[in-house]
């Protein structure tokens, strides 16, 4: 047995306090300023830090000191098989230059008329449907799969296959499953083959961007294919359009407030992504070397895990956290989409999509309102990144 997996009786406090429906827990509020660190038993029997406050949980994002990796693994750049993002340390610097190139600032913003034109296309469908209709099937889910097979260059003929191969990659469920594991054996086929061919014909997409920039950057093409991979999985859900759209109308003064001043939208998406962030991935990190964080002694391989979404709450950084301002004003950036070298690379494009979905949806449905009771939206919990399963709305 693991010498870090204990007992169920162990006294530790099972993580996490409830399964999440909307609102994060009271324990784990008030534990930000209480207890930012702090041991718990994790459901598949680790006990691990659980480290919750703003500056820890940077710490522990960004400090070479936490690692991804098993105690005594090598991050030596192309050992043990191809170069991915998810590593640590030279190896995962390697990728994220390639990757970073391609996703700079100007590029992303390229795509923006692309993406407006997605979100319009399935409000369209939205608003020649019956009402009440499910915002999730209608926008929520299917935009970010349109969005990563047209940034990708997935080409139109391809993409129902495309779209079975990828459905699994975020469900808990089917993760390990001999069918999941087909299926991405499958896809990684599939983007080699899409290499070569963007490599004969290059396109305006981030295949042919990191294609044409493979030889200065020293990536083989096993390599890209993982970095395609991690594009996928980082970008097929992005729940903070229902999210935020359950926010406002849980705080109807801030929708009037936004829906009376459009210009607030790009404000507005950043206090939807800091307010109502949360996943049900776990992303357990590894403690190097002996260490003392937050005055609790950590030993070389325990087991740390940091809940950016309680860091977005700490009110050492963000006054009055837990109330929804879409007029706040922050001194630091939230931790939605992560910090130091795992920052994730495509949050201009995430962030694009929530505040390009949320405008169309104000403006072009005026009397917008949840068909259901708040308290009745149901939320997954067979998804990676959680959300809301169904959102029946009406206008």
């Amino acid at each position: 047995m693991d010498s870090y997996r204990v007992p169920v009786n162990s006294g530790l406090r099972p993580y996490p306090f409830e399964p999440f429906t909307g609102d994060l827990p009271t324990e784990l509020l008030d534990m930000v300023v209480t207890e930012p660190v702090s041991r718990v038993l994790l459901p598949d029997g680790r006990a691990a830090w659980l480290v919750l406050s703003y500056a820890h949980c940077c710490t522990v994002l960004a400090d070479p000191r936490f690692s991804r990796l098993p105690l005594g693994a090598t991050t030596t750049p192309g050992a043990g098989g191809p170069r991915e993002l998810n590593m640590d340390g030279p190896a995962h610097a390697a990728v994220r230059r390639v990757a970073g190139r391609a996703f700079t600032a100007r590029r992303i913003e390229t795509f923006r008329p692309r993406v407006r034109r997605l979100v319009d296309e399935l409000v369209d469908a939205m608003l020649a449907g019956p009402r009440p209709a499910d915002l999730v099937a209608g926008l929520v889910a299917p935009l970010p799969v349109f969005v990563v097979c047209d940034v990708l260059g997935v080409p139109v003929a391809d993409r129902p296959r495309f779209y079975d191969w990828i459905s699994g990659l975020n469900s808990v469920t089917a993760y390990g499953s001999a069918g999941a594991a087909d299926a991405q054996a499958a896809l990684r086929a599939y983007l080699t083959g899409q290499l070569a061919r963007k490599r004969s014909a290059p396109g305006d997409d981030l295949l042919s961007a990191w294609v044409l920039g493979q030889d200065a950057h020293a990536l083989v093409d096993a390599e890209l294919v993982e970095l395609a991979m991690g594009v996928l999985l980082g970008g097929l859900e992005i729940n903070a359009t229902s999210a935020g759209l359950r926010a406002l109308f849980q705080h109807p003064e801030q929708l009037a407030k936004l829906r009376a001043a459009p210009g607030k939208l790009a404000a507005a998406t950043d206090e939807i992504l800091r307010y109502t962030s949360v996943s049900s991935m776990f992303r357990v990190q590894v403690v190097r070397e002996d260490l003392t964080l937050g005055g609790v002694a950590m030993r070389a391989g325990d087991c740390v895990m940091a809940i950016p979404w309680a860091g977005n709450r700490d009110p050492r950084h963000f006054p009055e956290p837990n109330r929804f301002d879409i007029d706040r004003a922050p001194t630091v950036p939230h931790l939605t989409f992560g910090f130091g070298p795992h920052f994730c690379l495509g949050t201009a494009l995430g962030r694009m999509q929530v505040e390009l979905s949320l405008g169309a949806l104000l403006s072009r449905m005026p009397e917008l309102a949840p068909a259901v009771p708040i308290e009745e939206i149901p939320w997954r919990h067979d998804r990676v990144n959680g959300g809301i399963a169904a959102f029946p709305v009406t206008w």
